[in-house]
């Protein structure tokens, strides 16, 4: 009996030592995925903006972001007589704002987009459409910053991002920050520089460029 007694208190000391399972989650895992779940919510939820012209046409502007940096962006016009069409940009940086302006003064507003990157340089760009005679609506070519406008003698010398688009008088402006060879990018020497955009009516549509 004493042997039986002597066994059956070490069987219970070895069970009482083996680790106890936690049915809890651990509180750092349980935020972890909260913040997932949000972030997801956040990337994958719509922002969905109305803009209307002074001829009472409507712009349905959608913006379902990837990421924090990278977003896929549909233009509805509505109310357009010959077509309600629908653009799409794909894989844009976030956008940052947007405004409808007249800047070629025939009476009929151009809706403008603004978006941003979110790298170090913070590079703005602008999509453009552009409404005809309220008829029908079609994209404004942009043209992209090239190596030779960098140049010293070209419109954006000094040019590293930075830079806020912005309409003012009925005329979209572009300010940035010049930089000096040698700067870094915390740190341009010279000075602000705005340059001025106007429309004008190319081939084979409208065509945005610098004053």
């Amino acid at each position: 009996m004493k042997t039986i007694s002597i066994l059956c208190t070490a069987v219970l000391l070895i069970f009482s030592c083996q680790p106890k399972k936690n049915s809890m989650p651990e509180k750092g895992l349980e935020i972890e995925t909260q913040h997932k779940a949000e972030t997801a919510k956040q990337t994958t939820n719509p922002v969905v903006r109305e803009i209307k012209t002074a001829t009472q046409k409507i712009y349905k502007i959608t913006e379902d972001k990837k990421s924090a940096g990278l977003s896929d962006i549909s233009i509805a016009a509505i109310g357009f007589k010959s077509s309600e069409d629908v653009f799409e940009i794909k894989d844009c940086d976030p956008l940052t704002d947007l405004f409808t302006l007249d800047l070629n003064n025939d009476g009929y507003e151009e809706l403008y987009l603004v978006t941003s990157g979110t790298g170090s340089g913070n590079y703005g760009n602008i999509y453009g459409y552009a409404s005809n005679r309220d008829l029908s609506v079609t994209p404004i070519y942009v043209r992209e910053i090239s190596e030779n406008d960098l140049k010293q003698d070209g419109d954006f010398y000094g040019y590293m991002g930075h830079d806020s688009i912005y309409a003012e008088n009925n005329v979209i402006h572009r300010k940035y920050p010049v930089y000096k060879d040698g700067d870094p990018n915390c740190c341009p020497t010279g000075g602000k520089k705005i340059l001025s955009y106007r429309l004008k009516a190319g081939e084979a549509g409208w065509i945005l460029e610098i004053e």
